[in-house]
């Protein structure tokens, strides 16, 4: 009797815990971007009334000064496009203006929008509202249109110029100016009836246009180009002195000023630019918070500001710009690698990098110094680690990633001029070639693959890498995209690629064994020296059991492309690709199941940390855990 009432009290206590078992089995959101869009144009109409427009149709307002941020309207847009530029003229009236000559009206603060008729289709970059009826926008083709009765009904003015209208602002019904293509700048006195060009005295393409009144104005543009009037006739040409990260000088997408003398711009790759003497001297920001192109500025007061940009990218002064707060970013993370349970570093596009001391509860930024795409990172100790990427990024850090510094030459050109990176002969070019993937078979020995066949290695901790040949019996692999790499340890190491390309080695790429198949290949896993398996494009997972010898397609519930691919058991995988697809099997693969996903972000890779902890990293900032 008593032993029956025990087992019931054991049955009751484990059925009683069986939901909570099954709840740690499933994926869950560690992080995610709260915005899917990148972000065009800010603009406040007072201190606590402000808008944000951008991709995917994205309007978000804020009636607290910033304080939280929200879709607009209740109900999503009917259509999705690019808005380009947003206008408000009070706290309930306003317009924005995007792709396909969109012009949206709200009468209510921005909780319905209404489609103005406009009878163009012609991309809409610029807007500008004097007071209720009165509203000029721009945009490709030398166009430029005019409305008295607030948006009603619309008509174009001609102009004698095909360059792109890229920013129109006017300070009256009747004054207004207008910049684009070719250093363009126009201006009427007369509502637009009639425009006049002036000297800018730049052939660079002016992308924005402030006048603070009928006199003083700025305009930004490519070449980090910045012009500025005093009289609103002649234009000066002002040294903007930003940074030339590609070998040229940033192009800056937006200006504007809070008086005379404060002003902001928003440039490429993060630069903040700031002057205190009315543009005379700029001075860029010192840190790149962000590596997304900044597109939109708009300061409240000589002390506050905002920018936004790009990847849901919106940052907030209130100190005129010496400090900045990022409020909301997307890094596109593309690889994650965990040294050991604790510490762990995950990299993506904009040269963005993050890390976690605590066993991925917390995830903070690291400084990379590159602001291109990054792919694929591996650490030798928790000290010393490696980063990957395009434009020949090969970034290593001696200090777990506080600084990082480039061992790559960017502007090598593939002459081998970078001291411990030695591609030999005809291989030399691909030394400049961008690497798509990191894999460490042993604390020392790591191979990256990437661009036109480059492949290279080193074996001793990272102190020199070395370029290898895999194609000495030229099948023609050795021009092919490599995506994925994975060594087991320091000799036996699989390759994939463009082309269905599969290449192994059994003596740590000494001599290479190359298939050709058809689907493009992504990621590899190998759980021992006869079984791997590859992932790739519109859902393909094949396996080998022999080494490599044949491989078998296996049945997959999914054409979404898939990026990674891994292995805890030889019966136990995952998969992992677009729209958040993520694929499971218990039985080696040969059935493949969808698991359940809390996201639909494209998923780009998935590894195991040595307590068995799984993560996956993936688009807008996307870390999951199991």
């Amino acid at each position: 009797m008593k032993r029956g009432i025990f087992y019931s009290i054991i049955l009751t206590f484990l059925l009683s815990m069986t939901p909570f078992v099954f709840a740690q089995k499933e994926w869950v959101t560690v992080s995610e971007s709260q915005w899917q869009a990148s972000f065009s144009d800010v603009f406040f109409v007072d201190a606590q009334h402000g808008w944000i427009v951008g991709s995917n149709s994205t309007i978000l307002n804020t009636t607290d000064g910033g304080k939280t941020w929200n879709h607009q309207p209740n109900q999503p847009l009917p259509f999705n496009i690019e808005l380009k530029k947003v206008r408000f003229i009070t706290s309930k009236i306003g317009w924005a203006v995007g792709e396909n000559g969109t012009v949206l009206k709200t009468v209510d603060g921005g909780q319905q929008w209404s489609k103005l008729s406009t009878n163009t289709l012609v991309a809409l970059l610029g807007v500008s509202f004097v007071d209720e009826l009165h509203g000029w926008a721009c945009g490709d083709g030398g166009f430029i249109m005019h409305t008295q009765d607030g948006g009603a009904s619309w008509a174009q003015q001609p102009i004698d110029t095909n360059n792109t209208i890229e920013g129109v602002h006017f300070v009256t019904p009747e004054v207004g100016w207008a910049a684009g293509g070719g250093g363009t700048l126009l201006h009427t006195t007369d509502g637009g009836n009639t425009w006049q060009f002036q000297t800018s005295a730049t052939v660079n393409t002016l992308d924005a246009i402030s006048m603070l009144d009928n006199t003083t104005g700025w305009a930004v543009g490519a070449g980090g180009a910045v012009v500025a009037t005093v009289d609103g006739k002649n234009w000066e040409v002002k040294q903007s002195n930003v940074p030339n990260s590609n070998g040229m000088p940033e192009p800056i997408w937006d200006v504007h000023f809070a008086n005379k003398n404060v002003g902001i711009a928003a440039a490429e790759f993060g630069v903040i630019l700031s002057t205190k003497d009315g543009g005379k001297t700029w001075k860029s920001f010192k840190d790149r918070l962000v590596a997304a192109r900044l597109q939109g500025v708009h300061m409240i007061s000589p002390t506050e500001g905002w920018i936004v940009g790009n990847k849901a990218t919106i940052l907030h002064t209130t100190d005129g710009g010496t400090t900045w707060d990022v409020i909301s970013n997307a890094n596109e993370l593309r690889a994650v690698h965990f040294f050991d349970d604790t510490l762990g570093w995950a990299v993506g596009l904009a040269g963005s990098v993050l890390h976690t001391n605590d066993g991925g509860k917390t995830w903070k930024s690291q400084n990379s110094g590159d602001v291109f795409e990054l792919f694929g990172v591996g650490f030798v100790n928790a000290k010393k680690g490696y980063i990957v990427g395009s434009n020949a990024a090969l970034l290593e850090t001696l200090d777990g990633g506080k600084t990082w510094k480039s061992v790559s030459d960017p502007g090598d050109e593939g002459h081998g001029r970078a001291e411990r990176i030695k591609f030999s002969g005809a291989m030399s070019w691909k030394s400049a070639m961008a690497s798509y993937a990191m894999s460490f078979g042993a604390s020392t020995h790591a191979w990256a693959v990437g661009e036109t066949g480059k492949v290279m290695r080193t074996n001793d901790g990272g102190k020199t890498w070395v370029g290898v040949d895999i194609d000495t019996g030229f099948t023609g692999a050795g021009f092919n995209n490599l995506f994925g790499v994975h060594f087991m340890d320091e000799k036996n190491g699989w390759i994939v690629g463009f082309g269905g390309m599969i290449a192994k080695t059994t003596d740590g790429g000494e001599t290479w064994k190359i298939i050709m198949g058809y689907a493009e290949l992504q990621d590899v896993y190998a759980i021992n020296s006869q079984t791997a398996w590859a992932a790739g494009n519109q859902g393909t997972i094949m396996v080998t059991t022999d080494g490599g010898e044949t491989w078998i397609d296996q049945t997959v519930p999914t054409q979404e492309n898939l990026n990674a691919i891994l292995f805890v058991t030889e019966k136990t995988g995952w998969a992992v690709g677009d729209k958040g697809t993520v694929l499971h099997t218990t039985d080696g693969g040969v059935t493949w199941l969808k698991h359940s996903s809390p996201t639909l972000n494209n998923l780009r890779d998935i590894i195991k940390t040595p307590n068995g902890t799984l993560w996956i990293v993936g688009d807008s900032t996307t870390i999951l855990r199991y």
